[in-house]
């Protein structure tokens, strides 16, 4: 019995201590659970409100900056004066023009010289050149530009026109451009060239002249007045928009069949161009100036009287 009952002391012992080697080794897994728990809880809480510690973080770094609604005010005007077509007023002398410039290209020209003879525009400076366009007066000057030169020096209008002084800007631009441009990258280059003229003058007051139609048998494929009325009117709407004035001198200036008056064609057809004035055209266009004007703006620069 004795030699018996020892080999079950022997497995009883061995059980124990497997026993207690297994209690131990589940402790240590334990408390390695329960670290892991803790990490993966406070993960959870921030994947499920991602918001809330950046929300946090960004009220502290944004709470000095200035708020939107500073920088809300709206652009200045470009004008005080109701922008678009003007309407007839009551006329003024020559010395309305004293502090004016106009901007054109060979059309323009033949008003400079007219004026030269008679001083029907005061003391008006003219910026004025052959084969002018809004187009190629955005590009730089060199011997071959066109571009006017004021001073006896060349150089872009945009530049020349705080040197004048001028408070009021003429400019009929576009003879030049629509044949060879369209009318609408016409339109557009014309809208850059107004937009550098008031970067360098923003006091200034803008009168958009309409282009003039060309004289019967002188029209061609990509300038004629159907191209001329389509410039036209896209202009007029731009001044509205822009708050620019705009003169409708072609309004004067054809027929009944909506040529240039032949009397006031100094290159008719069908060699000519069709498109320059003769005197009693020239006066025919102060007159419609003399009889189109907008108020004044006030705080532009004096006019420098020297002629060109």
């Amino acid at each position: 019995m004795n030699h018996q009952k020892f080999p079950r002391v022997l497995s009883a012992l061995a059980l124990l201590c497997a026993f207690l080697l297994v209690f131990s080794a589940c402790g240590k897994d334990s408390d390695s659970d329960s670290a892991y728990s803790a990490i993966s809880e406070d993960s959870a809480s921030e994947a499920e409100n991602p918001a809330a510690s950046s929300s946090e973080a960004s009220s502290e770094v944004s709470s000095d900056e200035p708020s939107s609604e500073s920088s809300s005010d709206p652009a200045p005007s470009g004008t005080d004066a109701a922008p678009g077509l003007v309407a007839e007023s009551a006329r003024v002398d020559a010395s309305y023009f004293d502090d004016a410039v106009f901007v054109g290209d060979s059309v323009s020209l033949k008003l400079e010289y007219y004026n030269v003879a008679t001083g029907v525009m005061g003391n008006a400076k003219f910026l004025t050149s052959g084969s002018l366009g809004s187009n190629n007066a955005l590009w730089d000057v060199s011997e071959e530009s066109v571009h006017p030169s004021y001073q006896g020096e060349k150089m872009r209008i945009e530049d020349a026109i705080p040197l004048t002084g001028a408070k009021k800007v003429y400019i009929m631009l576009g003879m030049n451009d629509i044949g060879a441009y369209g009318v609408d990258a016409s339109v557009e280059s014309f809208q850059t060239l107004i937009g550098k003229i008031l970067e360098k003058t923003p006091d200034a007051t803008i009168y958009v002249q309409s282009v003039t139609p060309k004289a019967e048998g002188t029209e061609w494929e990509t300038l004629n007045n159907q191209t001329i009325t389509e410039y036209n009117e896209k202009l007029l709407a731009v001044c509205e928009e822009n708050g620019w004035y705009y003169l409708d001198v072609a309004s004067v200036m054809h027929d009944d069949n909506g040529f240039l008056i032949a009397d006031y064609c100094s290159d008719p057809g069908p060699d000519g161009m069709g498109i320059h004035f003769t005197d009693s055209g020239c006066q025919t266009w102060a007159d419609y100036l003399y009889t189109h004007t907008a108020p004044e703006k006030a705080g532009a620069a004096s006019p420098d009287t020297e002629r060109i």
